[in-house]
């Protein structure tokens, strides 16, 4: 007889959840442990209470239920003593392995994946951002849809019509591609709109902030430029860009984005769907990549990091290389000898405390060197009735004088290096360095 799978009373957590991690030959139980404390950190997140977690060590993934079946059976008997009614899995799980866990357990089964994308519906506020979560669910779902009725869909009739017509399950992948289409082509249309909005910004010096998720991003934007975004230390607090105006020590002008924080197994579709978003960081004149050094996996969360920034880079600027910054943040929370060694390894980055405001200074100062370093002072000559290129070189450029001298308009300007090949290819311009 069958044990009934636990109902949570009125009041109670929504979701008692079980974790569950597999460790593998060459992987280090040490590393699997540390998995699965951040994926006890996304569960919380998501509003569960984590009862409990296992790790099972195999010497390959079970086809049929991931960790075997007597592991599945020691696992029904905990989330019956824990009364839990989800478990959630550290790796991806097929759609048959699910089911199989599913069925023997009777309690929800969700991967990591599943998770993160539960999270991120949540968290979505703007059009963009449901549209973007809303794309890389129905991606997630479309290879696991379960045909949950055995009839055929009856025939319609006519010449070249029959058969046995479409089973539901292809009806549900057919208005998941339409729908995925549908939402894509509207998210195409906000891309369009968002790429118009920062064309007007594009003289301007632009700098993202990348980096782990709760690694401090929202913290260092309200302390460079006083503005108050929602700070947490819950993670993906914030989904969408925010951008700000901040000025540097010595009176230049420049845009700080604040972007999502990225995480380990970030699940593909959602990084593809959220390219419109993380275009900040695809056109950015210098990322800020933000490092939580209090955290003991800082440097493998550096190598997460430097992967999605890889794969965001992939499309329009695959050949360039962004300059980056590598900017240690919560500095304040180690040891003095700690910090010494930092020192020494990252001799290039900046150590700063985004709460506390220690070495706020220091930074400025280093992204004020990059701007003067990356930006030039020129002269260009435009023929005055050359409408288009006098559009250019006044959206291009920063214009600081401009004259009249017969039929030719002067213009004093500061430009970055990288746009200046794209004054010379505008008409009949000559471009003179200061």
């Amino acid at each position: 007889m069958k044990r009934p799978h636990y109902t949570p009373p009125t009041g109670a957590p929504e979701e008692r959840a079980f974790l569950v991690g597999i460790l593998l030959p060459g992987k280090r139980r040490e590393d699997e442990e540390n998995n699965l404390r951040e994926l006890e950190l996304l569960a919380r997140t998501a509003g569960a209470d984590v009862v409990g977690s296992a790790i099972q060590s195999r010497t390959r993934i079970d086809g049929s239920t991931f960790i075997g079946g007597g592991k599945v059976e020691e696992l029904a008997r905990e989330a019956y003593d824990h009364q839990v009614n989800l478990v959630i899995f550290d790796d991806d799980l097929s759609p048959a392995q699910a089911r199989n866990i599913e069925n023997r357990l009777e309690v929800n089964v969700i991967d990591r994946s599943e998770l993160i994308l539960d999270i991120f519906a949540r968290r979505a506020r703007t059009k963009q951002a449901r549209i973007q979560v809303e794309i890389a669910q129905l991606k997630y779902a479309l290879p696991r849809l379960r045909r949950l009725w055995d009839h055929l869909s009856r025939q319609a009739g006519g010449i070249g019509t029959r058969g046995p017509g479409e089973t539901q399950l292809e009806v549900d992948r057919r208005r998941v591609r339409e729908r995925v289409a549908k939402l894509s082509k509207e998210l195409d249309r906000i891309d369009r709109r968002v790429k118009e909005r920062r064309k007007q910004r594009s003289s301007m010096f632009n700098i993202a902030i990348a980096g782990y998720t709760n690694a401090g991003k929202s913290t260092l934007l309200n302390r460079l430029s006083g503005s108050k975004i929602l700070q947490s230390q819950r993670l993906f607090s914030t989904l969408d860009s925010t951008t700000r105006k901040v000025e540097s020590p010595s009176g230049k002008t420049f845009l700080l984005t604040d972007t999502i924080g990225f995480i380990r197994k970030l699940p593909p579709h959602l990084v593809d769907s959220f390219r419109a978003t993380l275009r900040d960081v695809r056109e950015a004149d210098l990322i800020l990549h933000l490092v939580d050094v209090s955290d003991e996996r800082f440097e493998d969360h550096i190598e997460v990091v430097n992967g999605v920034i890889g794969e965001v880079l992939g499309g329009e600027r695959a050949d360039e290389e962004i300059p980056t910054l590598l900017v240690l943040n919560k500095s304040d929370l180690i040891e003095d000898n700690a910090l010494k060694s930092l020192r020494g390894r990252y001799a290039e980055a900046v150590q700063i405390s985004a709460s506390s405001g220690d070495g706020i200074s220091d930074l400025l100062e280093t992204v004020d060197g990059r701007m003067e370093r990356d930006i030039v002072q020129a002269v260009v000559d435009v023929e005055a009735g050359d409408g288009k290129a006098i559009d250019t070189v006044e959206k291009i450029g920063d214009v600081l004088e401009r004259t009249v001298e017969g039929t030719r308009m002067i213009f004093h300007i500061r430009v970055k290096k990288r746009d200046l090949a794209a004054l010379e290819n505008v008409g009949e311009v000559r471009v003179q360095l200061v």
